[in-house]
This record gives C-alpha cells, sequence and structure tokens, in this order.
C-alpha cells in the first residue's frame, strides 16, 4: 500500500513543506504569506496529485475522483480568497507569528511550522489521495458519494457565510455585535465547525473504499487513514482556531451581560438551537458539545 501512496504523498507534501520556508522568514514583509496558506499548499498538491493518477491509472479518471478534487479546489480557492480579501482590508501581517515568536523564539516557531505544520495539507488530504491511489471501476456512484457531498457542501457554504458575517461585523466598526446573527446564534464559532464538516464529507467519499474495493476492503488501516482527516482537523480546531477565538472573545467582551448570555445558550462548536441547547444534561454539553472548563480563560467579572 506505502509504495502506491508515496509518490501522490509527495505531491500534496512538497509544495506545502516549501510554503513554511515563506512563512518562517525573519522578514517580516514575508509574514503575509501566511494569507495564501491554503492556495500555496493545498492547491497545486492535490492538482499534481489528480495529474499523476491521471498519467498512471489505466482506466480514464472515475468521477469520485474528480469529485474529490473538485471539492478540495473549490474549498481551497474559498478560503484562499478570503484571506487575501481579509488581507487587504485588514492589514496584510498575521500577529499570531509575532506572538510565537515572543513566546518561543524564532527557532522554536520555526521547527514548529516546518515540522507539524508542514503536514497540515498532508493529513487533511489523506482520504484524497487514497480515493487517486486506489480507483474503485465497479462502483460509479454510491450512497457515501450521495451523503459526503451534502455534508461538504452544508461545512462549504457554513464557514463562507460565517466568515463573511464576521468580516462585515468588522468593516462596519461593530465587530462585538458578528455574533448576534445568522449562524453565529447556533454555535459561537461556525467557521470552525464548517471546516470539519468540510473534511468530514471527504472523508464519508472515501469510505467507499473501505466498503467496496476490491483489495482493501474492510482493510483496518484503510478505515484508520480515512478517518485522520477529520479527527485532525476536529482536534486542529478546538485545541487551537477555536480554543484561540474563545479566549480572545472572552477578554473583549467578558464583562457585557449580552456576550455571557450568548455563552451560556450557545453551543461551542455543532449548530443547535439556543432554546434547546441550555436544557441538555451538562454531561451531553461537556462530552458531545465541548463545553469544557479551558474554554472559560480570560473571562471577567460583570461590572455592577
Amino acid at each position: 500500500m506505502s509504495t502506491y501512496l508515496f509518490p501522490h504523498l509527495l505531491c500534496i507534501f512538497i509544495p506545502s513543506y516549501f510554503m513554511q520556508l515563506f512563512i518562517n522568514t525573519p522578514c517580516s514583509y514575508f509574514r503575509i504569506m501566511d494569507n495564501f496558506t491554503s492556495l500555496i499548499e493545498f492547491l497545486p498538491g492535490i492538482i499534481c496529485s489528480l495529474l499523476y493518477t491521471w498519467q498512471i491509472q489505466d482506466q480514464s479518471l472515475e468521477f469520485r475522483q474528480i469529485l474529490i478534487t473538485i471539492c478540495v479546489i473549490l474549498w481551497s480557492l474559498r478560503l484562499g480568497g478570503f484571506l487575501v480579501l481579509r488581507m487587504f482590508v485588514l492589514g496584510p501581517l498575521d500577529t499570531r507569528i509575532d506572538n510565537l515568536i515572543k513566546k518561543y523564539g524564532y527557532i522554536g516557531v520555526i521547527l514548529f511550522w516546518l515540522g507539524p505544520h508542514a503536514f497540515w495539507s498532508v493529513i487533511c488530504c489523506l482520504p484524497v489521495v487514497l480515493i487517486h491511489t486506489f480507483p474503485i471501476p465497479h462502483i460509479k456512484f454510491s450512497i457515501f458519494d450521495f451523503f459526503g457531498f451534502i455534508i461538504w457542501t452544508c461545512g462549504f457554504f457554513m464557514e463562507t457565510l460565517a466568515d463573511r458575517n464576521k468580516l462585515n461585523a468588522k468593516l462596519i466598526g461593530k465587530k462585538q455585535y458578528y455574533y448576534l446573527g445568522s449562524l453565529w446564534n447556533y454555535c459561537r464559532n461556525p467557521n470552525h465547525c464548517g471546516e470539519v464538516f468540510c473534511w468530514l464529507g471527504i472523508s464519508i467519499i472515501s469510505f467507499n473504499l473501505f466498503i467496496y474495493h476490491s483489495v482493501y476492503k474492510y482493510n483496518f488501516w484503510i478505515l484508520i487513514l480515512i478517518q485522520i482527516s477529520p479527527l485532525f482537523t476536529l482536534f486542529a480546531m478546538l485545541f487551537e482556531a477555536t480554543l484561540t477565538s474563545e479566549i480572545r472573545n472572552n477578554k473583549r467582551f467578558g464583562n457585557e451581560s449580552n456576550y455571557l448570555q450568548y455563552r451560556k445558550q450557545t453551543s461551542i462548536l455543532w449548530p443547535i438551537s439556543p432554546k434547546i441547547y441550555p436544557s441538555l444534561p451538562k454531561w451531553i454539553r461537556k462530552i458531545i458539545f465541548f463545553e469544557l472548563n479551558l474554554y472559560n480563560k480570560g473571562l471577567k467579572t460583570i461590572r455592577e
């Protein structure tokens, strides 16, 4: 299996790794490159992987291989386009890099970005690489293709609308009110939830390998590889993106009663009605909806 997978993984990894070299340059100017991450890390790699498949595969490209590639390309273009737009509107530099440098120094940050972060696109695209590598010609379209694409579509539009809401709130100078509209009424981080759904949908499409592939049917390692992508994305959202967002909002709005009420009745990640969420048992909110104490950091006491 590894012999077939390795060339496809290289197609994904090489653009990703060279991207890190630009991000970590000591020159502040080049830190704007972080805004192009999804365009440069994902887009060239996924296209190279599909072209390599087209060259070595005996039969023509399958519908499933094209579909799953288009999903990643659209996600990459959408996120990359948004980040570039935000860069021009709000400023080019990513201040997170400066904060990391202050905390860990240049060497520590560079080792992190050239180590774990360089594998981000490789890990996320594992289901796509598996579909590229192991075709299933006897199954043209399955229930997994249908439901996977539906979930991906929901995640794509959720992430798009949430990012637009937040950016619009910043542009009109009412950032403190972005959480009172649209998808933000149903969860506190719908953009992060949308990204998890996108990679979950792609993972479900690749589940065809576990069920239908002539060689790897019911193969335990295929099942593990398929699930790594959405689980990794969920972990990254919960303990990096969502955690950072929650702490930042707690510090900004933690002394406002409206914000505290909003936190009390709104899920952290998964969308659910604010009328239902507060009435759920505490153990459900903690285990399924991730209502953990670590997200309370930075809260202030309400002013009398």
